[in-house]
């Protein structure tokens, strides 16, 4: 990020950490491969 970012740019950059962020808890879950959804649980074998 620099001073002539624009706002646009702090908008796409936001959204891309937010997507890594994202991929990387996906990850994790999928790591113990136990996915809990309210009253549901589902296993990856």
């Amino acid at each position: 990020m620099t001073h002539r970012d624009t706002v646009a740019d702090f908008v796409r950059k936001g959204r891309e950490l937010e997507t890594a962020v994202l991929a990387r808890a996906v990850s994790a879950h999928l790591d113990h491969r136990v996915l809990v959804d309210g009253d549901r649980t589902v296993v990856f074998a």
